[in-house]
Formats: structure tokens, sequence, C-alpha cells
């Protein structure tokens, strides 16, 4: 856009960009609608602080674009009365029956320049419960997959030049029909960015969609911001939506936190021994729909090393790994903070392990083990995955929400490191370790029974373990120390010990 008088500039902004227009013109984001904030804990950066509190963040919930499902409060009391605390929000409509973000017109075609009340309104709702109730909301503007194949995917999205009205294929640049996954080629809707396909009209249209995202979560404290969902398409386009997001926040007076969610499985990209990648090779479903020419690379890199952009680092996809490996990717993740110099909490919004037979997906006890890993790895968020790949928030996750809770909340967490160090005798995946550093408070985690040589300072400490599945707290026993430590049964199992 060329230079404009301060007074050409107004009247530009009213009418391109209303949303941003009202926000500044009526000084909404001045004062937070609501107390409940989010910021990196400056005491303990791997962490989040809410409300002023270091805070760690838990979750599972029945769906990812909760704004889109009915009894809303009822589902967010409930995450809430579990000890969860943070939500997944992404802004997808693919689902059958989601409402869609912009109006149509008689002939059921959608129009670009008109938006929909009944979805944002939605989103609105959603945004002031969970302010209410102190639930932290992660918010991931470009759903992927709502850009690719399946019926309710691509052929029915709103920017599909074939279902608006507000402009075909030549002008937009894009396909009318997508038959492929993200996996094996990109849709170049996600090309249109400047240091790319620098396809302005779309990007206009674009650019419409964020400000009005923005102009509903802007007012509040408690929001995250995420790019994409698991993408795989070139840093550049992150890159532009990261800084424009900003961008928009500062002229609003705020300081919002951004990141991106890269689709490979390693984020090592091959240093953690073992670590499965997406690939052919796999079978299945990957067999049958990865293109056997595309390496999916993970931009992990490119996250760590721009923190004016990515304030936090979102890693779920690391979370298709398994067992022992599983817990090295993490710690790998975390060493890889630690090296930049620059401390930021680690996010895992999305934990597979359901009842889905895939193999990136796992089984129940590889959901519910990879949420107890990425805790015992320090990381700063574990959130059970939507089913049928994940459990969702249903009686099993909730059991573990409150064992998670009950145990973290016993213990000073934010001052404890991953310690697997001090456990002796021990096999793959037997056991996980958390640690003060003056050996004061021990966290242990056991996924199915076993015995470990526990390698603390001498003393007599006491132990009390919790049922995992169960969340009842075990009474307390004394435990002498460096000893052996055994879990009560092959169940899943967590103790605290504490030196008296």
């Amino acid at each position: 856009m060329k230079s404009l008088p301060c007074h050409s500039f107004i009247s530009w902004l009213s009418q391109r960009r209303p949303h941003v227009f009202f926000i500044l013109l009526t000084g909404a984001l001045v004062i937070p609608v609501h107390a409940t904030t989010i910021e990196q804990s400056s005491a303990h950066p791997f962490y989040w602080e809410v409300d002023g509190a270091p805070t760690l963040l838990l979750g599972g919930t029945a769906d990812d674009n909760l704004f889109q499902i009915e009894h809303l409060h009822e589902h967010l009391r409930a995450l809430k009365a579990t000890g969860g605390n943070v939500i997944r929000c992404t802004l997808s409509s693919r689902d059958e029956g989601n409402v869609k973000p912009y109006a149509t017109d008689g002939a059921g075609l959608f129009d670009l320049q008109e938006f929909n009340p009944g979805y944002w309104n939605r989103l609105s709702q959603l945004l002031a419960w969970t302010a209410e109730l102190g639930i932290i909301v992660q918010v991931e503007i470009w759903a992927t997959y709502d850009f690719y194949w399946g019926d309710y995917g691509w052929a029915s999205n709103p920017f599909n030049p074939t279902a608006n009205r507000t402009y075909s294929a030549d002008q937009s640049g894009l396909p009318q029909v997508i038959d492929h996954p993200a996996q094996t080629a990109v849709n170049p809707f996600f090309e249109s960015v400047p240091a790319l396909g620098n396809n302005v009209f779309l990007l206009e249209f674009q650019q419409q969609f964020v400000d009005k995202v923005l102009s509903l979560t802007l007012p509040y404290d408690h929001v995250l911001y995420c790019i994409d969902n698991e993408t795989s398409v070139h840093y550049a386009w992150g890159e532009y939506w990261a800084a424009y997001l900003q961008n928009a926040a500062g002229m609003a007076g705020k300081r919002i936190l951004v990141t991106e969610m890269w689709d490979s499985w390693d984020p090592s990209e091959g240093k953690v021994e073992g670590a499965l990648m997406q690939s052919p090779d796999l079978g299945g479903w990957f067999a049958e729909h990865t293109n056997p020419d595309l390496h999916i690379v993970s931009n992990f890199r490119f996250s760590l090393e721009r923190p004016d952009l990515y304030a936090f680092l979102e890693v779920s996809n690391h979370n298709a790994q398994r067992g022992q490996t599983h817990y090295e990717t993490a710690i790998w993740v975390r060493s890889q903070v630690i090296d930049s110099g620059i401390l930021r909490p680690i996010n895992n919004t999305k934990i597979y392990g359901g009842d889905l037979d895939q193999i990136w997906a796992g089984s129940r006890d590889d959901g519910r083990d990879r949420f107890w890993r990425n805790i015992f790895a320090g990381h700063a968020s574990a959130r059970f995955h939507r089913p049928p790949t994940g459990m969702g928030f249903d009686p099993d996750a909730q059991m573990n929400l409150h064992s998670a809770r009950s145990l973290t909340d016993s213990v000073h967490l934010f001052t404890m490191e991953p310690a697997n160090a001090l456990l002796g005798e021990r096999e793959a995946d037997e056991a996980y370790c958390l640690v003060q550093p003056d050996h004061r408070e021990v966290l242990l985690y056991f996924p199915s029974g076993g015995e470990v040589y526990l390698d603390l300072k001498a003393g007599d400490y006491t132990l009390q373990g919790i049922d995992v599945g169960s969340a009842v707290w075990q009474p307390t026993e004394k435990q002498a120390l460096p000893g052996t430590i055994k879990a009560p049964s092959l169940k899943p199992w967590a103790a605290v010990l504490r030196r008296r």
C-alpha cells in the first residue's frame, strides 16, 4: 500500500479493516475485559504464569473447535472441575454440522465480504466463558486440514473459488479441487505471502479473516496464538503471520504470545536415535497417501532461532513417538531450548493415543503415558487430543487430569528438573523422575510397574503414592534413601517423596 496522509489512512482503515478500526477507535483494548492473564513466568521461564502464579497447563476436551459444540459451558466447567485449565481452539469448520465463518447467498455460495454472525458469536462466547473460568485458550488461526481433501475440507471451504461468489479461480490463483492430503503437496492458499507467491489479491481476504479473529481475541489476556495446525509449508508463511499478529496487537497497545506447530514427528531430524519420521515405509495410511519424494522437514530449529516471532514452542507432533523414544524427543527439545540461551515454555496441545488403530496415533496407554512423560520432561502443557486419535475428555482422561493436578500441586513443581540419571537399575520406559536441586522433593512416575534404585542424598524420606487411574492417594510411608522404590502393581502409579 502507498504511503497515505493520516486522514486517508484512517479512511482506508475504516473501510478495509473495520474490525481493527473499531478496536482502535473505541479503545476497547485499553482495559482487559477479565483479569485472567497468561505470561511466561519470569522466575520459572519453562512454565507459564496465570494470574501472576506459575501454572502447569493441563487439558483434554471432546473436540478441538469447542466453540462449535453444544453444551459448551457445561463442558468447560467439567474440565475445570478435573483440574484442567487449557483448551485448544482451532478455527475449524470442516466437521459435519459445523457453522462456517462466512454468510451464504440464496444459491449457497459464500460471500467473503460478509461474515456469518453465528460462527463469530460462538467464538466470542467461548472466549468469555473461558475468561470467566480461568481456562487458557490456545487459538490456531489456520486449521490446516480444512484446506485439503475431504467433503468437509477444501470442497466446502469458503475460500475455495467454487464455493464462494466473491472471486474466481483465475482471480484468486486457487485450485477448485484438492484431492490430496497436506502431506503430499501444498495448497497455494499457504503461499500468498510476499516472500512466497505474493498473491496480493488473496492475501487481502486472508488478512480480513485474521483481523476479525483479533477483534474478538485481543480484548482478552488469556489467549495464546498458534499460526497453524501441524504444517509442512514454507517457514515464510508462519513468519509473515506471526509478525502480522504482533504488529496488529502492538497497534492496539497489546503484547501477544505466538507460536507455530510443525508437522514433523521428530523435531530432532534424526538426532534422537530410533525416532519415527513420516514415511511411506511405515505402511497403512502413509503408504497410500504420502508422496515418497516428500520429506517432511522439522522447522523446529526455525522456531527456536526466532524468539522475536515465537514466544513459546509447540511440539505436539512429537507425541507420535512412543515409549522411551518419546521421552528422549521431549528431553531433546528442552535441551535445545537451554542451549539457545533463551528459555521458553514448551507446549503439547494435542497428545495422541486413543481408539484409532494407526501407527502415529497409538493406543490409549500410549496417550496416557505420553501425557505423563511430557510433564516429567519439564514441559509447560499436556493436553489429550480429541477422539478417536486421543483420549479427549473420556473418564480415563479425567482421572489422569485429576491425578496429575493433585500430584503436581503437592510439590514445588516449578523448581524441579528432569532427573532420570538418579534412577539406577532402570529399564527403558520403566520410570521417570523430577527432583528439586536440593533433593528435598522428588516425583516419580511408573507407567506399568517396576522397581528402580533412587540415588538421592542420604536421609529419611516420606513416600506417598497415587493410583493414576483412580486419582486416589495411598497412605504415607517412611522411606530410607538411597534405596529401592517399587511400584505396588502393574497399574500406572506416581509418587512424591519428601526428605524429613
